[in-house]
């Protein structure tokens, strides 16, 4: 703070004038550059192709919306990361959630897993993909396409698209994504790191597992309980999202965080 406070000797006291004040007015300046930055300015995107493991979640008007980014180290001689993309239930338009968040991957592999694609869905997606990369739809989940890191499997119930189990395992991590209430009731309990119900639950009071120790955590578009478990994560509002990530020290971790100016009808 000496900064701002003028030198208080006999000799100084009557020349504190210009030089405090330009200290002060300096300062000022300061703060208000830094005010205008956290609060306006917009960094230009950046793209990346480099990345680890993550899963975002956001909420969308029919419920959850899934990205996974499978880790890519940009060597493209190996098998061992291959920086796949797959979209859950994705939303009507990539770019705009895009748009909102510092989520932009670009590659050469993009998977989808839902019952619809429309044609601003299909033109966001291949606008996201390397001039030789590929599309598609429900699979194949083999190792030239998902690496030797992960593992996926996709379990259809009555040939519906819509009731889906989609698993994926990473570094012995279990996440499960329930397509529908459907998926939900046929799926044995059994032990899951992360379980995401990609639909809007029939009862949004009290989260499905709630009493289960087989399962560490769970992302749903409910509602929030008085005192309930941190480790269900509801994403109950619109500016809501979840980052399920994977560190060497912590493992698997999942948890709420916020995204700007969302709207979830996309």
């Amino acid at each position: 703070m000496g900064f701002l406070y003028p030198n208080r000797s006999e000799k100084y006291s009557k020349k504190i004038g210009i030089k405090h004040w330009i200290r002060v007015w300096i300062l000022i300046i300061i703060i208000g550059l830094l005010t205008w930055y956290g609060r306006f300015y917009k960094p230009k995107p950046h793209l990346t192709r480099l990345n680890d493991f993550a899963v975002w979640v956001v909420p969308h008007k029919n419920g959850l919306s899934a990205l996974v980014a499978l880790p890519n180290d940009g060597n493209d001689s190996n098998d061992i990361k291959t920086g796949l993309r797959i979209w859950i239930s994705p939303l009507d338009s990539l770019l705009a959630f895009e748009q909102r968040s510092a989520v932009r991957y670009r590659g050469k592999n993009i998977l989808v897993v839902g019952d619809s694609l429309g044609e601003r869905l299909k033109s966001d997606m291949f606008s996201t993909l390397d001039s030789n990369g590929n599309f598609y739809w429900l699979g194949p989940f083999g190792k030239e396409l998902m690496g030797e890191d992960a593992f996926a499997e996709l379990k259809f119930f009555d040939g519906k698209p819509q009731d889906y189990l989609f698993d994926l395992i990473y570094e012995g991590h279990k996440i499960r994504f329930f397509g529908s209430q459907t998926a939900l009731d046929s799926a044995t309990e059994e032990p899951l790191s992360v379980g995401v119900l990609m639909f809007n639950s029939e009862n949004e009071t009290e989260p499905p597992f709630k009493n289960s120790s087989r399962i560490q955590s769970l992302i749903w578009k409910g509602k929030s309980e008085k005192g309930a478990d941190s480790s269900r994560i509801a994403l109950n509002y619109s500016n809501a999202m979840a980052l399920i990530s994977f560190n060497k020290k912590r493992g698997l971790s999942a948890k709420r965080i916020n995204l700007k100016d969302w709207s979830p009808e996309f």
